[in-house]
């Protein structure tokens, strides 16, 4: 396998270090093998040399006829031939079934061992054969002689080999070496270095260069995505200036369209709803989406029936048109029943020639809800001659416009509402006041008159003046009510201050009444609510006109303390008091209670009554402020 072919660089590196190991493993193993052999190889010398040494030795055992020694150094000589026959056998690693170098050499050696062995055992008690026995011993100590020369020689060719390898060795570590530098600076430090040079360029602005690393490794892919994204922000860089240029269009467009969006808003909230303010809201929507006409038209409580609440440039015949205020007939109408918040209606795609539109040529119409919330208040239909991209280029600002435009119309509907229930509440204020007073005052000199007429008829004349006494008083009594009235109707509560309000019904009440009335007020500066402060301001004056009319009271006391928990008003005279559970009131007296009581619940407060006979009346009413 060509190193270079290999796909990825932790294949090439892996490849290249498996060979480096096989080389290295081969080359230790066999200096290591070859000092084994060496090793075997000096024992055998040894082992060879000592058996000159035994042959001289058996000899002198046999001269000395040591019978028992001379067996056992002939075992000996046996077992040292055995084991040297066992170390040449050992394969070498080189050559595993090389035959064994040795073997001719000690199996003659041993063969002639065989034979001059009897002669070492009959040669105790024979002179002759002793004589014989030296005189044949240094031929076969020259054959051992040979084996050890023999020995040594292999093993000097041993130590030769392990040199060479040895030598080999440091070779191959030398060119592993080399070879390593050379693979890392092929496969790791050349394309690293292409790659910072690039994207050094890169840094410098220069985005036109591009990496040619052909390593068929993880290198060539890291510049192949060097090479997309260099051609990323050249392309990028090359269509910066539309890019921004697009987007800063974007950005004015936005910002003209939150501009208008929050003019238009503004213009809505603070203009009265009038012609004016109608005039121009559909104005803007016409600009905005360059439409020849526009109308408002709102529909009715049933949701049948639409009324055109103002107009642009829209013919008067296709105005009067009774068609196009119905929600069924008009085509606009269609857009009632649409899920979508406008529709597209494009008059020259309908094979009918029954629409009025069309006659003025008002092909194209443009139908925008009014919407707020669930509910739909009417429509907006921008008219258009043909269909064109401008009218569609501000469709989301429009629908914005028109919620808003919903908005301040639902605005307008709960403004007239709260008037309204201002108005009736008012109206009956003003009839119960009316009622309670001069109705029953009234009431009482009709029956006085009648009864003035049954005197006269029969010429009572004590009873005729009686009864002028009391049509007099309730004449009187009349108009003072008549006047307090007048007076408290026309009170201007926000031209001055509660306290302020508080003295100035005073100083009338005492120019009315002569009655002293004294005033201990109290406050934290916590200001009262419109609705508490003419609530409280009718009680006071309900209060002191019961006092005039019924307690005969000589001084009046009133307690205003107004704090950050509690809002406290206790109205006390001196009167002759009254007994408030009775069944039968005296007249008018309860109804003014009653009416008190109503007002104080109108602002979530508390009424609360006390009046003994001949000692008099305490009025005490207070307001919690957590429960405003």
């Amino acid at each position: 396998m060509n190193l270079f072919k290999l796909n990825t660089l932790s294949h090439k590196l892996f490849f290249a270090i498996s060979l480096w190991l096989i080389g290295a493993l081969f080359f230790v193993g066999l200096t290591l093998n070859i000092t084994w052999k060496l090793e075997d190889r000096g024992i055998a010398i040894n082992e060879a040399g000592s058996l000159r040494k035994q042959v001289y030795y058996l000899v002198i055992l046999a001269q000395s006829q040591q019978n028992t020694q001379l067996h056992h150094e002939i075992n000996v000589f046996e077992e040292k031939i055995k084991f040297l026959s066992i170390l040449n056998n050992t394969p070498t690693v080189w050559n595993p079934f090389e035959q064994a170098p040795y073997t001719k050499q000690i199996e003659r050696i041993n063969r002639e061992f065989k034979k001059i062995k009897p002669q070492f055992i009959e040669a105790q008690n024979n002179p002759q054969l002793q004589h014989q026995l030296i005189l044949e011993t240094p031929y076969f100590i020259e054959q051992i002689n040979q084996l050890v020369k023999n020995i040594e020689s292999q093993n000097t060719h041993n130590i030769y080999v392990m040199r060479i390898a040895q030598i080999l060795l440091m070779f191959m570590a030398f060119v592993s070496a080399l070879l390593s530098l050379h693979l890392l600076n092929r496969l790791v430090i050349r394309p690293l270095s292409s790659i910072n040079e690039g994207l050094q360029k890169i840094t410098q602005g220069d985005l036109n260069v591009r990496l040619n690393l052909q390593t068929h490794d993880e290198f060539h892919q890291v510049s192949v995505g060097f090479n997309q994204m260099a051609n990323s922000l050249e392309n990028s860089y090359q269509n910066l200036e539309h890019k921004v240029q697009q987007k800063t269009q974007d950005l004015e467009k936005t910002n003209h369209e939150l501009a208008t969006l929050y003019s238009i808003t503004d213009h809505l909230h603070k203009m009265p709803f009038d012609h004016q303010m109608l005039d121009m809201f559909l104005q803007k929507m016409m600009d905005l989406s360059f439409a020849k006409a526009g109308s408002i038209r709102l529909l009715n409580q049933q949701g049948l029936q639409m009324w055109t609440a103002h107009h642009i440039n829209l013919p008067h015949e296709l105005i009067k048109n009774k068609a196009c205020n119905e929600t069924k007939s008009c085509l606009c109408g269609t857009a009632l029943c649409s899920k979508s918040i406008h529709i597209n209606i494009d008059l020259q795609n309908k094979e009918s020639t029954e629409f009025l539109c069309r006659k003025f040529g008002l092909n194209h119409l443009i139908v925008y809800k009014i919407h707020l919330r669930e509910q739909t208040l009417g429509l907006m239909t921008l008219y258009f001659e043909k269909s064109s991209p401008e009218a569609y280029s501000n469709q989301s600002l429009i629908q914005l416009l028109c919620g808003q435009f919903a908005t301040t119309i639902e605005n307008n509907r709960l403004v007239l509402k709260e008037k309204q229930l201002a108005v009736l509440e008012e109206r009956n204020m003003i009839s119960q006041g009316l009622h309670d007073s001069i109705a029953q005052s009234l009431s009482f000199m009709n029956m006085q008159l009648q009864m003035l007429n049954q005197a006269i008829k029969k010429q009572d004349q004590a009873r005729v003046e009686k009864h002028l006494d009391f049509l007099n008083t309730g004449i009187k009594q009349c108009y003072d009510d008549v006047r307090e009235l007048l007076n408290n109707f026309r009170l201007k509560l926000n031209q001055q201050s509660f306290e302020e309000v508080l003295y100035s019904i005073f100083e009338r009440f005492k120019k009315q009444t002569n009655i002293e009335i004294e005033l201990k007020y109290q406050s934290s500066n916590v200001d009262l609510t419109p609705q508490q402060h003419i609530q409280f301001i009718f009680i006071i004056q309900e209060a002191l006109s019961n006092v005039r009319k019924h307690s005969h009271a000589k001084k009046v006391t009133i307690h205003f303390n107004n704090n950050t928990e509690i809002i406290v008003l206790s109205i006390q005279d001196n009167g002759i008091g009254f007994n408030y559970n009775s069944k039968k009131p005296e007249h008018g007296h309860h109804i003014g209670l009653n009416i008190m009581q109503e007002r104080i619940k109108q602002v979530n407060g508390s009424f609360h009554i006390e009046s003994t006979i001949n000692q008099g009346t305490c009025i005490h009413v207070s307001i919690q402020r957590q429960q405003l």
